[in-house]
């Protein structure tokens, strides 16, 4: 479990916590996760963008190292 496990992950956990968190400085409904005693919302949004984001920083690794051509 190396820089190629780690970076991504992380990258695409910050992206998520920085996407809620801009939606609920700024109420925007489809970046804010909501909940109350009677429904939980989650926006899916930034979930879909930081698996993008873990994705990519996974490819970008792997063609620096030269893995994937």
């Amino acid at each position: 479990m190396g820089k190629v496990f780690w970076i991504p992950l992380i990258s695409s956990f910050a992206t998520i916590a920085i996407l809620y968190f801009i939606g609920y400085l700024a109420d925007i409904n489809f970046l804010i996760f909501k909940i109350s005693l009677s429904h939980t919302e989650i926006a899916l949004l930034p979930v879909f963008v930081g698996a993008a984001v873990g994705i990519i920083t996974e490819r970008m690794l792997k063609r620096k190292a030269g893995e994937v051509k």
